[in-house]
């Protein structure tokens, strides 16, 4: 055998070794990731809770002697007893209203307040509105039965968004404690950060890492966290004056904040139904309520956005609708905070490629 024969005997050979450990390297990321599948909602999402977490975690462990560990604590059981809590009360309670409802319903004791007669004084809808909700009144059973093809396909949207709420909140109460955990090694975890972007975009990952962490804070913060206070304080005025199913309408408030399209057409809808059934005073209180929720997350954005410019809002539009599409309730959250993130680099990408592409030119 020549010298050629054997230096191409031995490169072949070389190849297929390449390709063997590529193809086995391959078998164990698919394998590796068929794992964690599963758990991907509740890791980004304990992810993103501790990068916007960050903040407070150092401030409680400088206070407490450096017992990183001890603050994570109290963050996560703080935010059990302030999100967690009541928002598993307000299912709960919606749940029994859609029971007690199905119930009258099948007994035939289903019961609608009649109307105030002041709403056929309202303008456009007021006739045709008053007429509906006194037929709903009269005999809402009859009501109905009559348009029961129509409104099965909402009854039924309306199951499957409490269900997919019921999975959310455990995910997120789950995500909470991995935050918990990330965050009592936190310095670790922020050097394995920084090495993984550098290693994935050279001299400027370091930088990918930073933007990445102002992307994730400031959609938490500014339209994640804003939607949260906004439906909360909804919540709270839809508790006060008896709304019906009240956990539903916090529900679409908060998918409605998080798109971007606000909860004005909820207080609308809530409004309108409180100016029926309930006395003027109430109205008033309520009407007065709901226009000062809606009107702050003109005062809340600038607060809580800090710096960094945000996504644009179709950006996070998407983001929220894809992940709700793909993982259901939970994705709402995690799909506006992973496209924008995705999107925040991608732009950081190109603008740092067409900067280097100038220098070259210019220095050429």
């Amino acid at each position: 055998m020549n010298t050629n024969d054997l230096e191409s005997s031995t490169s072949s050979n070389r190849i297929i070794n390449l390709s063997l450990r590529l193809c086995a390297l391959a078998v164990l990321l698919v394998w590796c990731f068929r794992i964690v599948e599963p758990f991907i909602n509740l890791m980004v999402w304990g992810v993103v809770l501790s990068v916007t977490l960050h903040p407070l975690h150092q401030m409680l462990t400088r206070k407490m002697k450096n017992r990183s560990t001890l603050a994570a604590c109290i963050i996560v059981v703080m935010m059990l007893l302030i999100l967690i809590a009541p928002a598993v009360w307000l299912l709960f309670s919606t749940v029994d209203e859609v029971k007690d409802v199905a119930h009258a319903y099948r007994a035939g004791t289903l019961h609608v307040p009649p109307p105030n007669e002041t709403i056929k004084g309202w303008p456009l809808i007021g006739n045709k509105l008053f007429t509906l909700w006194t037929q709903a009144s009269t005999d809402i059973t009859k009501l109905l039965t009559e348009n029961q093809e129509s409104l099965k396909p909402v009854a039924v949207k309306m199951i499957g968004l409490i269900a997919s709420t019921g999975k959310g909140l455990i995910i997120l109460a789950g995500s909470m404690i991995v935050s918990g955990v990330l965050l009592s090694f936190a310095d670790s975890t922020s050097k394995t950060t920084k090495l993984f972007f550098t290693r994935l975009a050279g001299n400027g990952g370091e930088h990918m890492a930073s933007m990445a962490e102002i992307t994730i804070r400031n959609v938490a913060k500014g339209i994640l966290g804003v939607a949260v206070i906004q439906s909360t304080l909804a919540g709270i005025g839809f508790v006060l004056v008896g709304l019906p199913a009240a956990g539903v309408w916090v529900i679409l408030c908060l998918i409605l904040g998080i798109v971007q399209i606000g909860i004005l057409p909820v207080s609308i809808g809530s409004i309108i139904y409180i100016w029926g059934a309930a006395d003027n005073l109430t109205a008033i209180l309520f009407t007065v309520w709901m226009i000062l929720v809606g009107i702050s997350d003109n005062i809340l954005k600038p607060i809580m956005l800090g710096k960094g410019a945000p996504v644009p809002m179709m950006v996070v539009f998407i983001g929220a609708i894809g992940g709700f599409m793909l993982s259901g309730f939970i994705g709402l959250f995690t799909g506006a905070i992973i496209f924008s993130l995705g999107y925040k680099l991608f732009r950081e990408w190109v603008e740092g490629s067409s900067s280097s592409l100038h220098e070259q030119i210019t220095q050429s």
